[in-house]
């Protein structure tokens, strides 16, 4: 068996120096709204330093009002070269929220 590894190539890379940096944002949107296109209205944005989108809960609430659903997502950044400051991450995050606003009518939850 380790005659068949043999043949391939293992490459190593450095870890990353700097460590990322997580924001959480809570939307309220339409409950027929699936997180697949929350996540597609983020990669279509084409943040380079947008590491991770992941949704880590969903809360559903006559009082969000009817027909609607909270969303909380979790967006994790990471710069190799640098620490990311917090206006640059506060940038990013502007961004993200415009366009999920602008796209699917989602109320960003302060």
């Amino acid at each position: 068996m380790l005659e068949e590894l043999s043949g391939n190539k293992i490459e190593f890379r450095e870890l990353p120096r700097q460590l990322p940096v997580t924001r959480d944002l809570a939307m309220v949107v339409e409950k027929s709204l699936r997180y697949e296109e929350v996540e597609n209205i983020v990669q279509q944005i084409g943040l380079d330093k947008l590491q991770k989108v992941q949704l880590f809960d969903i809360f559903e609430s006559e009082k969000l009002g009817s027909g609607k659903k909270s969303l909380a997502v979790s967006f994790s950044f990471l710069n190799e070269e640098k620490t990311l400051t917090d206006k640059e991450i506060d940038g990013m995050m502007l961004t993200i929220m415009t366009a999920l606003e602008r796209e699917l009518h989602a109320e960003i939850r302060k």
